[in-house]
């Protein structure tokens, strides 16, 4: 059977020290994304939905204000119980290969692209590891809310800082970051471009657009998803 990805790294977070497992698949229907590689980075030892439940995806999602609060709101636009589920259920049972140096999947990533964080943060990740990746495939993406931390700093220039309104992009932008802002609905920054997909009409994908590598712009999304309503910052 043809491997439907690979686990490409295990190890402690460094947020609380619980087990991860990082997951790279090669196949994606995300009409955003466009065809890109996707790696998902998961509690090893809990499925998405109860750690999403229970806090213990504070391991893999730090202190994004996106996570599930205290008063039951959450702001994240991913559905845990649909592809982070899907793809923890695959791990438990196989169906991925280990990858112990990406050159063993070399040819499979020479015309490839990958996005980094598709659930998790890649902020998490050692940059070794990133890096690695990153030399083989055509471009990548990834975001961070751990921007604040010094162990997310060896990042800066390869993802994007994930924050919220003004002053939070402001901070970031002062550490030297680019950055990747999401606003409440009815919002119109000026401090940023416009993410290309998220415009009325757009048929832009990640695939095509390739904004947010960390280096070249800063960009900012109205926010999407059943949480929507939650986020308020402009």
């Amino acid at each position: 059977m043809k491997p439907l990805g690979y686990v490409i790294h295990k190890g402690p977070s460094p947020i609380d020290g619980r087990p991860l497992v990082v997951i790279l698949t090669l196949r994606t229907s995300n009409r955003k994304t466009g065809k890109m590689c996707q790696v998902w980075i998961l509690r090893e030892d809990v499925n998405p939905v109860h750690a999403l439940r229970t806090g213990d995806d504070y391991s893999i999602c730090g202190s994004c204000p996106h996570r599930k609060q205290a008063d039951g709101s959450r702001s994240c636009y991913v559905n845990v119980g649909q592809a982070p589920l899907s793809v923890w259920k695959a791990y438990k049972r196989g169906r991925y290969d280990t990858v112990q140096n990406p050159q063993e999947i070399a040819s499979l990533l020479r015309k490839a692209s990958i996005r980094w964080g598709a659930y998790g943060d890649p902020g998490l990740l050692p940059v070794d590891l990133i890096n690695d990746y990153n030399r083989l495939v055509l471009f990548h993406t990834g975001y961070t809310h751990q921007w604040s931390q010094p162990f997310a700093h060896d990042k800066i220039g390869i993802f994007q800082a994930s924050t919220d309104g003004l002053l939070d992009t402001q901070q970031a932008q002062a550490l030297g970051w680019k950055t990747f802002t999401v606003v409440a609905r009815n919002a119109t920054p000026t401090y940023a471009k416009q993410c290309p997909a998220t415009v009325d009409g757009s048929q832009a994908q990640c695939s095509t657009c390739k904004l947010c590598n960390g280096a070249r712009s800063n960009v900012f999304v109205h926010a999407h998803g059943s949480g929507s309503k939650f986020v308020t910052v402009h």
